[in-house]
């Protein structure tokens, strides 16, 4: 997968980009009624970050990244499913300790759901 950026800055041997949002949400006329759109506006801000600097580049200018499609596949797994199976399983482990108490089983789901978020948050910084 190619995506274009923006390199919005440049300091220290280091490149800001901007995601250039050309498609999807940002260019529908019903994205401030969907929900997609209106998460894709609140999570706009994610859309910058810093990369090492490459000889030639300067601001102003797009540079094109590529992921490759099994890490595109792990990253998504990652934040897809993972938490989701954490949460089952947090909710196994809480019916094998205390199989007659349901707060138990509900607490135990929720630890491994918010584990898996910040494990997920951890890994891909």
């Amino acid at each position: 997968m190619k995506e274009q950026f923006e390199v919005i800055e440049i300091d220290n041997e280091m490149m800001t980009l901007k995601a250039n949002q050309t498609g999807g949400c940002h260019s529908c006329e019903a994205s401030s009624g969907c929900g997609t759109g209106i998460l894709a506006n609140y999570f706009n801000h994610y859309s910058v970050f810093n990369k090492p600097y490459q000889s030639g580049v300067s601001v102003g200018d797009f540079v094109t990244l590529e992921i490759s499609s099994s890490e595109l596949f792990l990253r998504a797994f990652t934040l897809y499913i993972a938490p989701i199976l954490a949460l089952f399983l947090g909710g196994a482990i809480g019916v094998a300790l205390f199989p007659q108490q349901e707060f138990w089983h509900i607490l135990f789901s929720g630890i491994g759901f918010i584990a898996a978020l910040f494990s997920c948050r951890w890994f891909f910084k």
